[in-house]
Order: structure tokens, then C-alpha cells, then sequence
């Protein structure tokens, strides 16, 4: 009785911090005609333990329990009493909870069809909704549920929770003017589970041992539980009143200038009054991240949103934008906390206090870990203002055990998504059918990418105004074109616009001079020749034992050469980093590289081989690159690392390619090239640029990622190359349609019509299937 009352407080203070205007707005509308409809909200939130008042659950300590509910309850609990060591096979309290709301709902008049979809929602608070066979089968277990009798009493006892919590008697009131859809059950749903868990904290909750008087009780757990959710961290941020970029951003060493494309989105996003999407396309350099952040801030204050969550696609990435976002709360004096989330964080752990401390010990089918986890990794979703991996959100489509816990979180809060362009078929996938239900929940999205393909931002936008829209994404008008780059795509309820942005100064003309192909065995003396005048020179290779190899020889090399080999004898620095290094080592080299080769950095001479965290994480700016082959996309981004920030050139942007070989057939590349990245994917971006000697950034970019991911016919295939061209794609085609199985295998049902709850988690997978397992990179 104490824990129902309890959880039902804690529902009606969490109510409107958790859930997004959406969410809330539903989940209210839907009980309305019961006159107080979040105090409805809350007895319901209250109950979902109701299973509990049972034989089988009392008989798990059946000689106190009969002790207290008295002499015609004893009999049943004894009969159906537990033994210490025999396995129990009797029916989950979740499960009881179901039926039993279900029958009570109906007995008040609630329609069939949301009687059973709230009676789901309570019984699944262990995090997987019941089906409806489980619950036929749940019905003939009488000696588990009781019967006639225990239901009288479960009755009286929700009467009992009601009126002591200021409720009229519910059967006086119109259930059946109660409707309830998905987006109002993930609401409930998730409501639920986190007021339970937070009412389930001994540190913040201690039942009485022995009699005591029910109301002294309620009035003590009022104040109670508004100290717990505090406690918890489920507090909504709060912006300043003036989000404008320059407002967040007062001009320093570190944001000098506005760029064209932050104007842009600025303006675009200021006077938005629903549920937006935002995709912006601009080069590296043009401060993507801190528009975002402008954007998303604008729309927590102007939609009355709970915060922020960044997903970004590496641990590296997180922990950079972490940064980010904390040194423009600390220009705006905002002590708010941003809470870092991936396997290597430390202070995502941040408020350990609040993990709860007993959750289910005393029932065998409950098990506290995932209380446990939502309280630790998963309290990103909690707290108003998360960094961390992609992973984290994208979890939030997959069929799981608390999966709605996840969306519900996630209702109120502007999601980013960072560097799309990396994600690959599988994630891609699974990212389309969350950005549906990120649609269906009303929640605002803001992806950025340098080398986005306009199929692809077309997918993106697709998908997420269909579930905005209740849509399926084949019925949603398409985006319109932009030939512009960079650029800005908007979208919302009522439909899509796309705008071209200028290029600011340190993007202009940015010429990228090709020097390819790259023989393997002069990969040493082309970074040694780049060095030599002191420059700083990055080779990015596509796989550790590559990247490990080019190190060993070239600090061999660079050790036996005479210091004046070297400009002003001065030994190029040479360096090594990638993603399965120690995390103290790599560390200390990433600060080295931000010392060296940050906005701000000394521009020591060096080498630095690096994989693909040289193309994703860092902020850091070369004088000329060597790479792999790799894709179009991945090329230009990797290019992006050179001449990055507005500074004295020191000669060309230069690109050196290495990894393919020209043939009188086909192009040859070697394993490190072609088991990483799709060989159709490679073979049409060497075909664009073998002949190429500059790529004209940022005008030409657009035209050549689309040719490369477009249609067919788009890269011409050159004269005997067919065969190999020809196996490429077949293969490239059933790799893709591979991948897209195994995520639809995975993925939530499209949130388009009548959707059944139980759906939710129904053949639960493993959410931590996010990825696409890659090669060693």
C-alpha cells in the first residue's frame, strides 16, 4: 500500500518533467474526461504493483503474510505458499497486475480495446509488455490470482489509493470516454517504470514495520517525493532567455565569427512553434556543433522542452563535444551538468546516490538489474543535458526489455545526431525507424553532416515527418531540391523547405590538390618529403596494423636520418593513435594533437598516423595528408583535417592517396582498402577521381558524393573494368540488403496506425546491436 502510494506521488511530480509536450499532451487528453487527469495519471502509475496483492506473490513469505491479512486470506497463501530452494513456476505479479486492471477497467466502463492497452502498459513495467496469450493463461491460474475474493480486495484497495489521494470513486466517472494510443502508453509506460524505480530507493523510502494511519502517511509522502525526484536529477534545463548565437557565444579567441550557415539556421529555428527537423550540410570548420547547440537550445526554451541529448558516432567525438557544450554553458554561467555516456566515461556515473538500493529482492522474477543500469549508463536519458555515443539513442528503436523507458526519456528532449555520414547500413536502417517514432513522439531532431548524399537527407527527412505526420514515409511529399551547399533542411508538420547558406572565409576556395596514386612503398618517403620543411603531416590508414606498420618505419626512418636532413634541424615528432590503444595512452596523445594541431596549436613539426579517428574525432588542422582509399565522403572528410582553420598556409592543400593500384583492367586494392569499405563503393569513387589532379571545395562536394552513392548510371564504368565493376555491385547489393534484413529483424514496428504495445517488446533483441561489426579499425 505504502509503495503504490509512494509511486503514484512521484508519477504526478515526474508527470511534467519527463515527458515532451507530445507525450504529456496525450497522455493527458486521453484521461481528461475523468475531470483530473493527471491525478489519474498518477493512481494509475500507483497500481502497477496491484499484482502484489495475491496468494502466490504473499505466499513468498506466507506465514507473515497471513499474519497480517487475517485468517480468510491464510488459507490461500499457505496453499500456494514458496519453499526455499524449489524453483517457482507461478505466475509474474506483473502479469496479475495486467488481468486485474484489465477486469477493473472494463467493470467502470472503459472500452475493451484501452482497458487491455493500459493493463499492458502497468504489467509491463518490468520492462516487456504481456501478450495476450500470457494473460489468458494468467486467468486460469485461480489459486495464483484468488479469485473473486482478492479481486474484491485489490478493488477496495485502489478505491482506498484513490480517495486518500483526493479522488472521487472512479466507477462514478466516464471511462468510457477514455481513448488511449501508442504515443499515450509509451508515455504511461515510461512514467511508470522510472516513478517505480525512484519510489523503490530505500535511501529516499522506508515502509512502516507495524500499524500506523494511511493518512499521516500520504501527507508525509507528498514532500517525500518531490525530494526524490530532485534527487534524481530529473530536473529540465533551462536556457537563457536569449538563445541567439551571439548570445550563447559573446565573441572570444574561440568563437571569432558567425558563420553564413549559423545565421542561417538561427533564423530558421527561431520562431518554430512544433515538433522540428533540421539538417544541416556544411563543410568541416563551419562550427556544425555549436550551431547545433544554438538550434537546440532555442527550441528547449521556445517548445518548452527538458534538454539536450548529443549523439555522436565515436567515444572520441562524445568526449570532444562534451567539451564543447560545457565551455558554452560555462560563457553563459550555466552550472548545469552535462552527463558523458559510453563504456569508457567516468562521470556518466555522476550521482551515483541515486541508484536505487532495493529493487525487487523480494520477488525472484524481478530482477533490479535494469534499475540498476537506467540509474548509471541510462540516466543520459534522465538528466537534462547528455553527450555520448549514437548507440545510446539509437537502442531506443530496437524491440527490448525497457525500450519505451528509453523513448518516453527521450519525448522531451531535442535529439542530435552528428556526423550521419559515418553511420553505416545497419545503423542507417535502424536510425530511419527511430526517427519514426522520434516523429510520433513529437520529438525535435537536428542532424549535421560535411558529406551527407541528398538521397540520404531525403531518407532522413522522410522518415521522421512520416511519424510526425502519422504517415507512412512513401505517403509524405518529397524533399524538395536544394543545389546549394552548404545548406539547411527544415521540416514539420506542415512539410519541407530547404535553403542554401554561404561559405565563410576559411572554407572559400578551398582547393584540394590531388597527388595519387600513392605507391605502398613510398608511403615513408612521401611523409618524410612533407615533413622535412617542418609542416605538420597526418597519414590516416584504414585499419590498426597498417596504421602500426607505417609508424614503425617511419620513426626508423626518422631516427636514422642526420638532423640536417631537416628544416633548421629540427626532427619531425612522430606520432601514434588509434581506437584500441589504451585509454590513458591515447589520451595523453590527444591532448598532444590538440597542443599541436587544435584551432590554437603550437604547429610543432610531426608525423601523425592515425585510422579513422584522424577523420572523426579530432579537431585538428595539417598542412597535407596522406590516405587510404576510401569512400568519396570519407575522402572529402578526411581532406577536411587539412587546412582546417584560418591561418598562414604553408603551400598546397594536399590529399595523397595511397592503397589502389591502376591496371590495363580493374583497379587493385589491397586488404586494408577493400575488406573495410564496399569495393563497388571504391571502385566508383577511384573511377571519379583517378584522373582528377584537385577537387574544388566546397562546389564540387555535393556532385560527387551523390554520384558516388546515386544511381547507377551516375559514374560511367570505365573501358575494362565490367567485369570486376559487375561483381562489385552484385556483391554490394546483397551485402546491403543483408544488412537491412538483419535490422529490420531488430527494429520496432512502424508507429503508423493502430499499434499494439506489446509490439514494443515483442521478441526482445539485444539492444546493444547498434552496429555493423567492421573490420579493425
Amino acid at each position: 500500500m505504502c509503495h503504490l502510494i509512494d509511486t503514484a506521488l512521484v508519477a504526478r511530480e515526474l508527470l511534467p518533467r519527463f515527458l515532451g509536450p507530445r507525450c504529456l499532451v496525450m497522455l493527458r487528453t486521453a484521461f481528461r474526461p475523468l475531470g483530473d487527469a493527471d491525478g489519474w495519471i498518477a493512481v494509475l502509475c500507483g497500481i502497477h504493483d496491484l499484482g502484489k496483492y495475491s496468494p502466490t506473490f504473499q505466499g513468498i513469505k506466507a506465514d507473515l503474510a497471513a499474519g497480517r491479512l487475517g485468517p480468510e486470506a491464510a488459507s490461500d497463501v499457505h496453499f500456494v505458499r514458496k519453499l526455499d530452494g524449489v524453483q517457482r513456476l507461478d505466475i509474474p505479479h506483473g502479469l496479475l497486475t495486467a488481468l486485474h486492471v484489465k477486469d477493473m477497467l472494463t467493470s467502470w466502463g472503459a472500452d475493451a480495446v484501452v482497458a487491455d492497452g493500459i493493463a499492458v502498459v502497468l504489467g509491463g513495467h518490468h520492462g516487456y509488455f504481456p501478450k495476450s496469450s500470457a494473460l489468458a493463461q494468467a486467468r486460469t491460474a485461480r489459486n495464483d490470482h484468488g479469485g473473486e475474493t482478492w479481486a474484491r480486495w485489490r478493488d477496495a484497495m485502489v478505491l482506498q489509493i484513490a480517495d486518500h489521494l483526493g479522488l472521487v470513486d472512479p466507477r462514478t466517472l466516464p471511462w468510457s470516454k477514455v481513448e488511449f494510443d501508442v504515443v499515450a502508453g509509451v508515455g504511461l509506460a515510461g512514467l511508470t517504470t522510472v516513478s517505480d524505480w525512484i519510489a523503490s530507493d530505500e535511501s529516499n523510502y522506508e515502509s512502516p514495520d507495524g500499524p500506523f494511519d494511511l493518512a499521516e502517511y500520504v501527507r508525509a509522502a507528498r514532500p517525500r517525493a518531490v525530494h526524490a525526484v530532485v534527487k534524481a536529477g530529473v530536473q529540465p534545463w533551462k536556457p537563457p532567455i536569449d538563445t541567439s548565437f551571439r548570445g550563447l557565444n559573446p565573441k572570444t579567441s574561440d568563437v571569432p565569427e558567425v558563420r553564413p550557415v549559423q545565421v542561417l539556421a538561427e533564423r530558421l529555428v527561431a520562431d518554430r512553434r512544433g515538433p522540428t527537423m533540421m539538417v544541416v550540410e556544411a563543410p568541416t570548420g563551419e562550427g556544425k556543433t555549436l550551431l547545433a547547440l544554438q538550434a537546440a537550445a532555442t527550441l528547449v526554451r521556445t517548445l518548452k522542452l527538458s534538454g539536450v541529448y548529443v549523439g555522436m558516432p565515436t567515444k572520441a567525438t562524445s568526449n570532444q563535444v562534451l567539451e564543447e557544450f560545457e565551455a558554452l554553458l560555462d560563457r553563459i554561467k550555466d552550472t548545469t551538468g552535462v552527463h558523458l555516456v559510453h563504456s569508457d566515461a567516468r562521470n556518466y556515473l555522476a550521482e551515483r546516490h541515486t541508484e536505487p538500493s532495493d529493487i525487487g529482492h523480494d520477488d525472484p522474477h524481478d530482477d533490479d538489474t535494469a534499475a540498476r543500469e537506467w540509474f548509471t549508463r541510462k540516466k543520459s536519458l534522465l538528466a537534462s543535458l547528455g553527450v555520448g555515443t549514437v548507440d545510446q539513442v539509437v537502442r531506443a528503436g530496437i524491440r527490448s526489455g525497457h525500450g519505451f523507458v528509453r523513448l518516453a526519456g527521450l519525448s522531451g528532449k531535442v535529439v542530435v545526431f552528428d556526423e550521419v555520414h559515418a553511420y553505416g547500413v545497419h545503423m542507417s536502417t535502424l536510425l530511419d525507424r527511430l526517427l519514426m517514432w522520434l516523429g510520433r513522439l513529437g520529438v525535435s531532431v537536428v542532424v549535421l553532416s560535411a558529406t551527407l548524399p541528398t538521397r540520404r537527407r531525403d531518407e532522413l527527412v522522410r522518415a521522421w515527418q512520416a511519424g510526425v505526420t502519422g504517415r507512412r514515409p512513401g505517403s509524405v511529399a518529397a524533399v524538395p531540391p536544394c543545389g546549394g551547399y552548404p545548406r539547411v533542411t527544415v521540416a514539420d508538420e506542415e512539410g519541407v523547405t530547404a535553403h542554401k547558406a554561404g561559405v565563410s572565409k576559411v572554407n572559400r576556395k578551398r582547393d584540394v590538390v590531388l597527388d595519387h596514386p600513392v605507391p605502398a612503398e613510398r608511403v615513408v618517403s612521401w611523409l618524410l618529403e612533407q615533413a622535412r620543411s617542418g609542416r605538420g603531416v597526418a597519414a590516416v590508414h584504414n585499419t590498426v596494423s597498417r596504421a602500426k606498420k607505417t609508424y614503425e618505419e617511419v620513426n626508423a626512418t626518422v631516427a636514422r636520418l642526420p638532423q640536417e636532413h631537416f628544416a633548421d634541424g629540427v626532427r619531425p615528432v612522430v606520432k601514434l593513435i588509434h581506437g584500441q590503444m589504451d585509454r590513458v595512452e591515447r589520451s595523453e596523445v590527444e591532448r598532444w594533437l590538440r597542443r599541436g594541431f587544435g584551432p590554437t596549436g603550437t604547429r610543432v613539426p610531426a608525423i601523425v598516423v592515425g585510422t579513422q579517428v584522424l577523420e572523426q574525432s579530432l579537431d585538428l588542422d595539417f598542412d597535407a595528408m596522406l590516405t587510404d582509399l576510401a569512400p568519396m565522403d570519407l575522402l572529402i572528410q578526411r581532406a577536411g583535417r587539412v587546412h582546417r582553420h584560418n591561418r598562414t598556409r604553408r603551400g598546397p592543400l594536399l590529399l595523397g592517396i595511397t592503397g589502389v593500384t591502376d591496371t590495363d583492367n580493374a583497379p587493385v586494392f589491397p586488404p586494408h582498402v577493400h575488406t573495410i569499405y564496399a569495393r563497388y563503393v571504391l571502385l566508383r569513387t577511384w573511377a571519379l577521381l583517378r584522373h582528377r589532379t584537385v577537387i574544388h571545395c566546397p562546389q564540387e562536394v555535393p556532385a560527387l558524393v551523390d554520384a558516388v552513392y546515386g544511381l547507377p548510371e551516375a559514374v560511367p564504368c570505365p573501358s575494362g573494368w565490367q567485369t570486376a565493376w559487375r561483381q562489385a555491385e552484385t556483391a554490394h547489393r546483397t551485402h546491403v540488403h543483408r544488412q537491412v534484413d538483419r535490422a529490420a529483424n531488430l527494429y520496432l514496428p512502424v508507429p503508423v496506425g493502430e499499434v499494439v504495445l506489446e509490439q514494443l517488446s515483442e521478441q526482445p533483441q539485444d539492444p546493444r546491436r547498434t552496429r555493423e561489426n567492421k573490420g579493425n579499425r
